[in-house]
């Protein structure tokens, strides 16, 4: 699996439109199957060990919101987060942003953070485990070690959880979950374990084993284009027989948490019509599917080539559960 691209585009285009510059620039490897997601350099140019171009180090910043740096710490880990929060106007609730499979930094998610920032929501987005200035150890997707290290992340989750009530500023505010692709296991596992996590938003993300949605991905080129049809992918993941490794399947039926799952259509990365069948088959009254017809992975519709504006989806439904007024 891989992470969504269009929040990662989307992130670098806010944040070089957005954010002050005064002193003096930095660059770093964008997100990439490499070994260098901790590299900072003082010049641009290409990635020594990836080949990949440089980026410009860039806090995003965004109108009516003030950024402070934190740092979390989960047992023997410190995270490097940021905390978003608006200037003149009332926190309406809070988000905590999770990562995909991808190497990000807290930059990376300028996509979700300005989610947020449309509802007037305080947002927490912090660097990945072993990314950036967070300390640990990153690991690359990988069946056979998906559930401990799923386990780990859920774990930085909560300690972002544990850090975020104790804001004044939070109290008698509702807390939630955003996130995209991998991120579709990692906040139901932490929901899981406390509950004090009153909603979710998760963007394809898979309802299925990472066993099988590695092999519908493997089937379907996993969005690069070179695979087997959707269709094709997907019937043949009924006779998938492999190892599954991380299931969220003894989780989601017991979640009490209102959750919004997004899904498109047209996703060859995830296995969006099992992941239905499954979350039907739960019939869990916590969750709303809400399908982007056409759309792919990156939250683009394919047949008009623009992005769904996600917003337009999340506030009502975060007015019908009760979460925001």
């Amino acid at each position: 699996m891989k992470s969504c691209l269009l929040p990662l585009f989307f992130a670098l285009i806010i944040g070089h439109q957005l954010a002050c510059s005064s002193q003096a620039k930095m660059y770093r490897c964008p997100p990439c199957g490499f070994d260098c997601h901790h590299e900072h350099f003082n010049a641009p140019g290409k990635c020594p060990v990836c080949a990949m171009t440089l980026i410009e180090v860039v806090d995003p910043q965004f109108d009516g919101y003030q950024m402070q740096k934190v740092t979390i710490t989960n047992g023997t880990i410190q995270l490097h987060a940021a905390y978003y929060t608006p200037v003149e106007t009332d926190i309406r609730g809070a988000l905590i942003l999770a990562h995909g499979s991808a190497p990000t930094e807290f930059r990376d998610l300028s996509y979700y953070i300005q989610l947020g920032t449309r509802l007037n929501m305080a947002v927490l987005a912090y660097d990945k485990r072993g990314v950036g200035q967070s300390s640990g150890k990153y690991q690359f997707f990988n069946v056979a070690e998906s559930e401990v290290w799923f386990e780990l992340l859920a774990s930085d989750i909560l300690a972002c959880l544990d850090w975020l009530e104790e804001r004044p500023e939070i109290i008698n505010k509702k807390i939630g979950l955003l996130g995209g692709s991998q991120a579709g296991w990692i906040m139901p596992l932490a929901a899981s374990k406390t509950d004090q996590i009153d909603f979710m938003i998760i963007g394809e993300g898979a309802a299925v084993s990472a066993g099988e949605e590695h092999y519908f991905s493997q089937l379907s080129g996993d969005g690069s284009g070179e695979g087997v049809s959707i269709a094709e992918a997907d019937q043949a993941l009924s006779n998938f027989a492999g190892e599954k490794g991380f299931d969220p399947a003894p989780i989601l039926p017991e979640l009490k948490v209102h959750t919004l799952w997004f899904f498109g259509t047209e996703d060859p990365v995830i296995p969006v019509d099992a992941s239905i069948r499954a979350l039907q088959a739960m019939n869990n009254p916590y969750f709303k599917i809400q399908l982007l017809e056409n759309g792919n992975h990156d939250f683009i519709n394919v047949a008009t080539k623009e992005p769904y504006d996600l917003s337009a989806f999340i506030k009502p439904w975060l007015q019908q559960t009760g979460m925001i007024e």
